[in-house]
């Protein structure tokens, strides 16, 4: 649910979402999309592979691949196992709209208007 909810939010705000189901399969998908890929949202409790995992995987493939990880666990558990210099952001769950969207236009440096239903812009 969770996941459906950022990928409308995602696509609102402007964004292509290339979503997965699991760590597993981002991996994958990244892989095959890595040059299309500007940023990775990822939630900490996935199955097959965690987001500590991916994260950890993604970097090895690229290193300055900006990653936000969304999380109910608090920050200070991500980053006793996840470098705080590392992480481009965390976003504690729950979050609402305002709050993704200014996490991520304070990385991207702005965002296209929101898209709406009705084909108009806000």
């Amino acid at each position: 649910m969770i996941r459906n909810i950022a990928k409308t939010l995602l696509t609102k705000f402007g964004f292509t979402v290339l979503e997965a189901v699991n760590g597993k399969e981002a991996l994958s998908i990244y892989k095959k999309n890595a040059q299309d890929i500007i940023l990775v949202l990822t939630d900490i409790g996935m199955p097959v592979m965690d987001g500590y995992t991916l994260f950890y995987e993604l970097k090895m493939l690229d290193p300055k691949l900006p990653i936000i990880i969304s999380s109910g666990f608090g920050e200070g558990d991500i980053t006793s196992r996840i470098a705080r210099e590392d992480i481009t952001s965390v976003i504690n769950k729950p979050y609402n709209p305002n709050q993704l969207r200014e996490l991520l236009k304070g990385f991207l440096g702005g965002l296209p208007p929101i898209q709406t239903g009705s084909g108009t812009q806000h």
